[in-house]
């Protein structure tokens, strides 16, 4: 398949994801959107709804990094890189869409697994972008770090909520403490995912997220759980050290300058 191809079905499987996430969001799929989803099995760690803005900037990214792509492939860097990351792409978008389908008819359990294979493919496309030399390459560092990023934290939500949907006794330990401990877990994750990406963005959408999770607890839950929210707010600050960190240890860079 020819380069410019890929890069325009990179582009059709972006702007096909968002219909179907549209769609999903309108309640067109199953008469559910994925808010309403999201509220029937509603966990100690799910984000504030307005968190969940943060989808409307990463694909805004993902949307001029896949047309500075077409509009640049001829450049030999552009078409290594698309070669490249065409296949986690794909993966990515077709697992997405499928997931919005599957979470709309509440086969949470399903969901959880396609997520995964989401942030998977992510991790691997990630792996695989060059040095942002140019303003496409920074957009694009950006753009996938932010996806892969978020799609971290919305995989462990989207397993809690699969967990609550099986009405999982915890083994007899209490849900607050179960919450403590996937906060730190997610944590744990991210760190094992940033020492092979060295994505500064990676860890900016987990900050947001976090301070989501602390900003529900003071609205929803009016700090009935104190331990979650500061948790929530002391960890969402160290993954904004942690993006600031790498940033400077990439040489003031998204990502790491030598890396090929």
């Amino acid at each position: 398949m020819k380069t410019l191809t890929k890069a325009w079905l990179n582009l059709g499987l972006l702007l096909l994801t968002l219909a179907v996430n549209a769609l999903g969001a309108m309640g067109y799929i199953n008469g559910m959107s994925q808010k309403a989803v999201s509220d029937t099995y509603q966990t100690l760690i799910t984000p504030s709804p307005a968190t969940f803005a943060i989808w409307g900037v990463i694909y805004g990214l993902l949307l001029i990094s896949l047309v500075i792509m077409i509009a640049t492939h001829k450049q030999e860097r552009t078409t290594r890189l698309i070669n490249k990351i065409s296949g986690p792409f794909w993966v990515s978008s077709v697992a997405n869409m499928v997931w919005i389908v599957c979470f709309s008819y509440e086969w949470i359990g399903i969901s959880a697994a396609l997520i995964v294979v989401v942030m998977l493919s992510l991790a691997v496309l990630n792996g695989r972008l060059t040095t942002p030399n140019g303003i496409g390459q920074k957009v694009n560092a950006l753009a996938f770090g932010l996806y892969n990023g978020w799609l971290i934290i919305a995989s462990v939500v989207n397993i809690a909520a699969y967990l609550v949907k099986l009405r999982w006794d915890g083994f007899g330990i209490p849900a607050d403490t179960w919450a403590w401990v996937i906060l730190i877990v997610a944590l744990l994750v991210t760190c094992l995912i940033q020492l092979r990406l060295r994505n500064a963005a990676l860890a900016l959408p987990l900050a947001w997220a976090y301070y989501g999770i602390w900003q529900q607890h003071q609205v929803f839950y009016g700090g009935q759980y104190p331990m979650i929210a500061t948790t929530a707010l002391v960890v969402g600050v160290l993954f904004a050290v942690m993006a600031v960190g790498v940033f400077v240890h990439n040489g003031f860079c998204l990502l790491p300058k030598k890396k090929a």
